[in-house]
């Protein structure tokens, strides 16, 4: 008898500890902070992530432009873009608006795309600045 109620007692104990253990889809009330890739890439783009980076001289970046734009507008149909050119500051003023001239053209063609793709003009901006290690295009969502 007395090793039925012990069985009894541990039958749920033993059904918990066959559970699986909470995954990430279960909340903390102490989360877990961001890992420090996502920290270095932040900091990177002055906490403004961009929605696709594009080499100079690519030419083949309209369908992934298209597809990128496309799921932003999914989840927010009203969503603004910016265009902006990066090249790494020189230190000469006259340099660097030179690099960033030179960048112009496809800055451009990649702001065209967007607008082809269904996005209003009023919603699409084109910057260029001097900053990063690299000369890229970004693609913001605002």
């Amino acid at each position: 008898m007395c090793f039925m109620r012990r069985a009894l007692f541990l039958l749920p104990a033993l059904a918990l500890a066959s559970c699986a253990p909470p995954g990430r889809q279960s909340f903390s009330p102490t989360p877990a902070g961001p890992d420090t890739q996502t920290i270095s890439a932040a900091d990177a783009f002055q906490s403004r992530i961009p929605l696709v980076s594009i080499l100079p001289d690519t030419q083949d970046f309209q369908a992934p432009l298209k597809g990128a734009v496309q799921q932003a507008l999914a989840i927010k149909p009203d969503a603004a873009f910016e265009v902006m050119a990066q090249t790494p500051a020189t230190g000469n003023p006259d340099t660097d608006a030179k690099t960033l001239a030179a960048l112009a053209p496809q800055t451009k063609a990649i702001a065209n795309a967007i607008i082809a793709d269904g996005v209003p003009a009023a919603r699409v901006t084109v910057g260029a600045k001097a900053a990063g290690l690299d000369q890229v295009l970004l693609v913001y969502v605002k």
